[in-house]
């Protein structure tokens, strides 16, 4: 849910910003946070207001009855004058107190409670699979302590209206669902990932309680990914004793520090398959016709089509795949008259430089310089009459997408910064 409230952490991440939006007027608020847009004021405000009035959030503190800031660290500056003289300045970093946007820790994500769909099953001659890939979710933490997330709120909200809609008797999930950059082998772009990682295994996880509450029969599988593997790579490089590391007498089906157990899959039922590189799920094996191959992938081809090099890899299956950002399509037909289709899924997350990537960059004021990726937001979803498949892409444009005729809009929510409606 696209403004859900997710245990405290709102798309803000901010109490004090949060107590101004509710106590302040438009431009007495708009003096703490420049560029604001009214409307954007009036929607988040009234949006609150109503989650107060309903009881699903409390009324926060006045801004003036809110904790002072903590003095972390001071230092000196020296920069030279217009005089030619030598200045020495001291700066000073400060902790913010608020407690919804800095307690997050490393640390497994709270159950979520999920109260289920009254919906039945749909009856109908054939079954459907819905499919997504690369939310990439994560968070930069702001100099003012705003939490910016770096998957799309908006696209995740379409995905999820569009699989409460097709009803689908399996949800396959291709991977890269959490970004880690914070653990990432790569120079860092900036300072923002600090004390993000509980925030977003916690979107991870109710993430998934929002799709199984929606459609609480379908099987739910996700497939390991290369994002995943930080958190391996992270404790064999730094702390290998750590690793595969079971607290006595836990009952979990996976070690603590292991992305299935820190986003909680197992409280949702989620089936995970692990072994990325060689992770697949294999579906349709049953008939007697080309099954489909589920996994995320590992090779990109520059200029060319990924899918078109999946099915010459792969020339006796269906493949689906992510890992690119980039919707793709191929087909081709075999000497016994098969079609065979190869897919590359497009991203739920953002592409418009907030994912760490080559093209990312952030400027000397710590904000992210916007460059348009050359990825698409989208979904699948697949109809398998008996082993003869019908794959259809669901691109998702500026939070919207068009399907069987009707509009999915995913962009009344809370606007994270640089993202408007």
């Amino acid at each position: 849910m696209g403004k859900s409230l997710s245990d405290g952490y709102d798309s803000w991440g901010n109490g004090l910003k949060y107590s101004r939006l509710l106590y302040c007027t438009f431009s007495e608020f708009v003096k703490h946070y420049p560029g604001t847009r009214k409307n954007t004021y009036k929607s988040q405000r009234s949006y609150y207001q109503k989650l107060i009035r309903e009881g699903k959030k409390q009324m926060p503190p006045s801004p003036e009855q809110m904790p002072e800031k903590k003095l972390v660290k001071s230092w000196e500056v020296a920069m030279r004058g217009q005089d030619g003289e030598w200045d020495t300045t001291t700066l000073h970093s400060y902790e913010h107190p608020d407690p919804d946007g800095l307690s997050e820790q490393f640390a497994p994500a709270t159950p979520a409670k999920i109260t289920p769909s009254k919906r039945k099953p749909a009856q109908r001659d054939h079954r459907v699979l819905f499919v997504f890939s690369d939310a990439q979710i994560d968070y930069r933490r702001m100099d003012d302590g705003e939490l910016v997330p770096i998957h799309d709120e908006r696209a995740m909200t379409v995905a999820r209206m569009i699989c409460k809609d097709v009803m689908p008797d399996e949800i396959i999930n291709l991977g890269d669902t959490v970004d880690l950059a914070a653990l990432s082998r790569f120079k860092p772009d900036s300072n923002h990932f600090q004390r993000t990682l509980g925030p977003a295994f916690q979107r991870v996880h109710n993430f998934y309680a929002e799709l199984i509450a929606d459609s609480p029969w379908a099987k739910v599988t996700e497939i390991d990914s290369n994002h995943n593997t930080r958190l391996k790579d992270f404790f064999l490089k730094n702390t290998p004793d750590l690793y595969g590391f079971r607290r006595p007498g836990d009952t979990d089906e996976f070690p603590m520090f292991t992305y299935p157990y820190m986003a909680n899959l197992g409280h949702l039922g989620v089936q995970w398959i692990s072994g990325y590189g060689a992770a697949e799920y294999i579906y349709g094996a049953e008939y007697d016709k080309p099954p489909i191959i589920f996994k995320h992938g590992k090779t990109v081809v520059s200029g060319g089509s990924t899918a078109a090099k999946e099915s010459k890899d792969n020339p006796y299956n269906n493949v689906v795949r992510g890992h690119s950002h980039r919707a793709d399509s191929y087909y081709r037909t075999t000497r016994h008259g098969d079609y065979l289709g190869s897919f590359v899924v497009g991203a739920l997350c953002r592409t418009t430089g907030e994912v760490p990537s080559y093209h990312s960059a952030v400027d000397d004021n710590g904000e992210v310089v916007k460059y348009q990726e050359d990825w698409q937001q989208a979904v699948m979803v697949i109809r398998d009459y008996k082993g003869t498949y019908d794959f259809q892409h669901i691109l998702i444009r500026n939070g919207q997408a068009w399907f069987n005729g009707k509009l999915y809009d995913g962009r009344d929510i809370i606007e994270p910064r640089g993202q408007t409606k």
